[in-house]
């Protein structure tokens, strides 16, 4: 979207989701105790908004979850509890409990919502005009283009950046962890990310740089690896300190060989208490078509294709706040030389001008567009799945 009233394009939308907040006693309940919804909780509870569950599991409702109270949706609507409700079930679960909810005569949209929708679209606009907190879903520093693998769709295309090539100086790490947290409240998702970030050399002193000033800020705070690597004690030990989520992509169905890494480093993280999520092994990529797609490079084109697609991967990098990761590592890692102007400096950017950086994040920018949309499959690429991890030999 292009700005044409930067700072108040939300203004309409942002009253109305106040009032309505307002209205219902300015809290949030959320429907499912279980893995989802307990992700979302630290949340709410930071900003006190957090009412308690609905389930419809009579053993949760008798036993709460967490020391949190978990009622009926027969109870919620006989003590006329109000407040947002937001649906953390499994995808197929949610058509069911949303008939539901509208059978009671709730609307959607107005009175509840998936935790997609509120999350992407209500969440963050809530955060900045009722708490004036500007709260981002994801963000990542990308500490070096080097991998230990060769992968041949790598959507950031580190498989072109040589052994040597040089990682960000830890000065320009910390530089953008100050950038950022300077103007950021509350992140759900702060991300150390690669290449392979377990080849940064001073992985450890940006853990501690992080983690003794930021950590308060992040409801977590991870690493990406491919889980080739194993970690060195020092590691695992700040990981353990920090509350650090190590975040395991799983390759071993193109990769046999990593299924004793991963067992390995499974053993090493438990041993340590450390918090892992190592992904599934039907895990599949998607083709973006950076190699392939040629849009025109007119506006009127790439507008919708940037509009359609709300990625959420952020990236800061010194001051410099880029929409897409993917977008700045591609350009520079293939050689497009596109999007240099394509990000939002924190420089000039005041941290009382939490509505503009709630526009940008919401997608708003100057053009509209970034220049890599011209290359990319966006929204759609997930009609173009891939094998994950498929090396270059």
């Amino acid at each position: 979207m292009k700005w044409s009233d930067k700072g108040h394009e939300l203004d309409g939308y942002g009253e109305k989701i106040v009032q309505s907040f307002r209205d219902k006693g300015e809290k949030i309940y959320i429907f499912g105790a279980g893995l989802i919804g307990e992700e979302y909780r630290p949340l709410f509870e930071r900003q006190g908004c957090f009412a308690g569950y609905i389930d419809n599991d009579r053993r949760k409702q008798e036993s709460g979850v967490n020391r949190a109270c978990v009622v009926s949706f027969e109870e919620y609507c006989n003590k006329k509890m109000g407040g947002f409700i937001m649906i953390t079930a499994d995808e197929k679960n949610i058509p069911s409990i949303k008939e539901q909810l509208s059978r009671a005569g709730l609307k959607e949209q107005t009175d509840f919502y998936t935790y997609t929708d509120f999350m992407n679209s209500v969440y963050p606009v809530l955060s900045v005009y009722f708490y004036d907190q500007f709260y981002v879903r994801q963000a990542q520093i990308c500490l070096t283009e080097r991998c230990s693998l060769k992968c041949r769709d790598c959507a950031h295309g580190c498989y072109a950046v040589g052994a040597d090539s040089q990682d960000m100086s830890l000065e320009m790490a910390k530089e953008s962890a100050d950038s950022f947290f300077d103007k950021v409240d509350l992140i759900k998702e702060f991300v150390l990310i690669g290449g392979e970030p377990f080849l940064y050399r001073d992985l450890d002193q940006i853990i501690v740089y992080i983690g003794e000033k930021y950590r308060k800020k992040m409801i977590n705070f991870a690493i990406t690896t491919n889980g080739t690597i194993m970690l060195e004690q020092k590691i695992l030990d700040l990981c353990r300190k920090y509350d650090v989520l190590i975040r395991i992509s799983n390759y071993s169905a193109e990769l046999k060989y990593l299924e004793k890494k991963y067992a390995k480093l499974k053993e090493e993280l438990e041993k340590n208490k450390i918090m892992y999520i190592l992904g599934g092994s039907d895990y599949y990529w998607m083709d973006y078509g950076f190699k392939t797609v040629d849009r025109g490079g007119k506006a009127e084109d790439l507008i919708p294709v940037f509009d359609k697609c709300r990625t959420s991967c952020r990236e800061i990098r010194g001051n410099r706040y880029y929409y897409c990761v993917m977008a700045r590592s591609v350009s520079d890692n293939l050689g497009f030389g596109l999007g240099e102007d394509d990000y939002l400096d924190f420089n000039r950017i005041k941290k009382e001008d939490k509505k503009v950086l709630l526009e940008f994040e919401m997608g708003y920018s100057d053009k509209g567009y970034l220049d890599m949309c011209n290359h990319c499959n966006g929204a759609d690429a997930v009609n173009y799945p891939i094998p994950a991890a498929k090396q270059i030999h």
